[in-house]
C-alpha cells in the first residue's frame, strides 16, 4: 500500500497533537484515548489493530516483543524510538517518514530513530 493509505491505531502514549497532525495528513487514525481504551493490555490492542488492518504507532517497545518474541498476530508497528518525545519533534520525524516513496506492507516493524528508519519483518 502507498503511505497515504496507511491506517494507524495510536497507543495511549501518543499525544493528541500527533493524532491531529496525522489526520491533517490524511491518515486514518484510531486513537486509544478517544475510544476510552486506557490501560488496555497491549495484546488486546494488537488484536484490534490486526483485525482492523492498522499499524500501531507507539513509544512502547513491548508491542514488538509481543509480536516477534511471542508470535502474537500483528498487522504492523511504527515504533518511535526517539530521545525527544515532544509532539513537535515527533511530528517532524513522522513528516519525513510519510514522505518516503516506498510501499508499506503488512507485517513490518518500522523503528523511527533520530536520523534513521530501520525496518524489520514480523510474523503476521
Amino acid at each position: 500500500m502507498k503511505i497515504e493509505a496507511l491506517r494507524i491505531l495510536t497507543d495511549e502514549n501518543i499525544s493528541p497533537r500527533i493524532v491531529y497532525f496525522l489526520r491533517q495528513k490524511g491518515i486514518d487514525v484510531l486513537d486509544v484515548k478517544e475510544k476510552g481504551w486506557h490501560g488496555s493490555p497491549d495484546k488486546n490492542l494488537l488484536n484490534i489493530a490486526f483485525g482492523e488492518k492498522r499499524f500501531i504507532l507507539t513509544h512502547d517497545s513491548d508491542f514488538g516483543m509481543l509480536s516477534i518474541n511471542e508470535g502474537n498476530p500483528c498487522y504492523g508497528i511504527i515504533y518511535l524510538r526517539l530521545r525527544n518525545l515532544k509532539a513537535d519533534h515527533v511530528n517532524r520525524v513522522l513528516e519525513k517518514f510519510l514522505s518516503i516513496d516506498k510501499e508499506i506492507s503488512p507485517g513490518l516493524l518500522f523503528v523511527l530513530e533520530d536520523g534513521r528508519v530501520r525496518i524489520r519483518e514480523i510474523a503476521t
